[in-house]
């Protein structure tokens, strides 16, 4: 049998939760009119100065009720600011969502209260107010036993991208079916306090024809009735701003001067893509021993990141007929790859054709690279003009061009900054020259005479 004062602050304690959870500002909603099933979903935040803590400003919401349902968004916690992508428990299928990838500072775990699903949580990154960043979900299935859907985001200020999670959901080909939805929640009670979001560049791809479609119309909703808003449930207010982007406030002293609630709003938009730029690879080394080749590469991460990867291998530097080896991958976290080339004879030059594709589709430009079998290659390409390419730059021991087209006659030359002749040689019928260098590390000069024409370029020999 309890205590008098055991029983005292157990009612005491009731009685302030159960203020705290009047006090809680209202929340809203923005559902989109985005009527088709899709892959890609997008939408772009800007969560405004002052916000109060216990506040989630979710960017995308999709599937309630259905298998691969969630959402995804920006949180202020009081561990920090973090981003946040989840799934609830699957409806067709006893197993669990598991991670296919997780960023070195994502959390991941079973989030209670609405299931067992999977939830993470990056605090490493952080936002910070009056900046946009744009949230990215894509779904895709590779087998007839899950569905991938990886999340990513761009902070716009800092003109990066950062890919979060990739969560391994149990059930196979499973798309965005449901109309997408953003809001804003406070989640403990601190409705005395005003918080804003805004919502821009919001797009959904449709999955019959890859084309988008824009969140350009959306409803604006409040939750209504909630007992736990019973104090500020009238303060709020959402609309669209200069036809720029969707606003939402919830709590403090606001009032619906613009909009209340259950208003079908209009925001225009004239582009007919997110209008990313396509991703782009750079630093490729290849390094080939008698059965494998190992392929390892960067990308830049200030262009639309990763999705698949892709290798051809050709035995001539036209890259003319069908390649001796193909490889697709889809994995938007790996930045290697081994390739069997055993089957290849031994002996011989080869040439390399690598290039991505990114989170929206787009292919990158291809780097092409020579090997033989049993080396390594390091590949860090120079544009130097009039369709020539010089790799690696700085040179190890060897220096290779690559020609757009293919030359008839011309001779290569380098010089020292003495001006002294340290290799010389005559090319024709071809679009690709190795050069090997034996002179010491410092900088040198390249010299390519064709015809009536010659040029001269700078290296760094390691």
């Amino acid at each position: 049998m309890k205590s008098k004062p055991t029983v005292f602050l157990l009612a005491l304690l009731f009685t302030v939760v159960s203020l705290s959870a009047q006090n809680r500002a209202p929340s809203l909603y923005l559902n989109y009119q985005d009527d088709a099933p899709g892959d890609i979903i997008i939408n772009t935040l800007r969560v405004a100065s002052p916000s109060p803590l216990y506040t989630y400003y979710c960017g995308l919401l999709w599937n309630s009720g259905q298998d691969a349902g969630g959402y995804c968004g920006m949180q202020e916690h009081p561990a920090g600011r973090n981003f946040i992508y989840s799934l609830w428990d699957p409806i067709t299928s006893s197993d669990t969502i598991t991670a296919d990838y997780a960023h070195p500072s994502t959390e991941l775990a079973n989030f209670g209260g609405e299931g067992t699903g999977l939830r993470s949580l990056n605090f490493g990154i952080g936002w910070e107010t009056d900046q946009w960043y744009s949230l990215v979900s894509r779904a895709w299935s590779t087998d007839n036993k899950y569905t991938y859907f990886g999340y990513w985001v761009f902070d716009q200020h800092n003109k990066t991208w950062h890919h979060l999670v990739t969560m391994k959901y149990p059930v196979p080909n499973l798309k965005f079916n449901t109309r997408t939805s953003s809001f804003i929640e406070d989640w403990l009670g601190n409705g005395q306090q005003a918080r804003t979001v805004h919502h821009q560049n919001g797009w959904k791809r449709k999955t019959a024809d890859n084309s988008w479609l824009p969140f350009d119309e959306s409803y604006f909703d409040r939750v209504y009735p909630d007992a736990g808003t019973v104090n500020y449930i009238d303060n709020y207010d959402g609309g669209v701003i200069d036809s720029a982007y969707y606003f939402m406030t919830s709590g403090g002293t606001t009032m619906p001067v613009t909009n209340e609630a259950n208003v079908l709003l209009h925001l225009p938009v004239t582009a007919t893509e997110p209008g990313f730029p396509a991703g782009a690879i750079e630093n490729l080394l290849l390094e080939a021993d008698n059965e494998n080749l190992k392929v390892s590469w960067d990308v830049v991460d200030s262009l639309s990141p990763q999705y698949s990867y892709h290798l051809r291998i050709y035995d001539n530097v036209q890259l003319i007929g069908v390649p001796l080896v193909a490889f697709d991958h889809i994995k938007p976290h790996f930045r290697n790859a081994t390739v069997d080339i055993s089957n290849l004879p031994n002996n011989q030059e080869y040439f390399v054709r690598f290039y991505t594709k990114d989170i929206f589709d787009q292919e990158s430009a291809a780097i092409v690279a020579p090997f033989v079998k049993g080396t390594f290659v390091g590949v860090n390409r120079t544009e130097l003009g009039g369709g020539i390419s010089l790799f690696p730059n700085p040179v190890a021991d060897t220096l290779n061009l690559l020609f757009q087209e293919q030359i008839q006659h011309a001779e290569i030359q380098i010089f020292d900054m003495e001006g002294r002749l340290i290799s010389q040689k005559k090319i024709k019928n071809t679009k690709a020259v190795t050069i090997p260098i034996s002179a010491p590390g410092g900088l040198y000069f390249l010299k390519i005479r064709n015809g009536s024409s010659e040029k001269t370029w700078r290296f760094v020999k390691k």
